[in-house]
C-alpha cells in the first residue's frame, strides 16, 4: 500500500485530506487495516500540498474515527509519477 496522507476532518460528503501526492479520481483509499473506506472524488487546493475530497463507502460504520488518520492506496513505490514515467498518479 502507498500512503496518500492525512485525514483532516469530516464533513457532509465525507472526508477531506492532506495529500501528500495527486491520485487519480475515483481511485480506491484504504485505511491502516487495509479495510476500503471510500474513493478520491475531488482534488483541490495548491498544486504543491493537495487536498482531497474522499467519498466514503455507504456501510463505513464510522467516519470520525479516521480523522488525524493515514489513509492508503493500493500499489507501492513504482506506482505514480516518477521521474520521466508517466503513472497513475501526479506528484505534488
Amino acid at each position: 500500500m502507498r500512503r496518500l496522507g492525512k485525514v483532516l476532518h469530516l464533513t457532509k460528503r465525507g472526508l477531506t485530506m492532506r495529500a501528500e501526492w495527486i491520485p487519480e479520481l475515483g481511485t480506491a483509499v484504504y485505511n491502516g487495516e487495509h479495510k476500503r473506506v471510500g474513493s478520491v472524488l475531488d482534488v483541490f487546493g495548491p498544486v504543491d500540498a493537495p487536498y482531497l475530497a474522499i467519498r466514503p463507502e455507504r456501510d463505513h460504520p464510522d467516519l470520525s474515527a479516521l480523522v488525524d488518520r493515514e489513509l492508503f492506496v493500493p500499489g507501492g513505490k513504482g506506482h505514480g509519477t516518477g521521474k520521466g514515467g508517466k503513472g497513475k498518479g501526479r506528484k505534488a
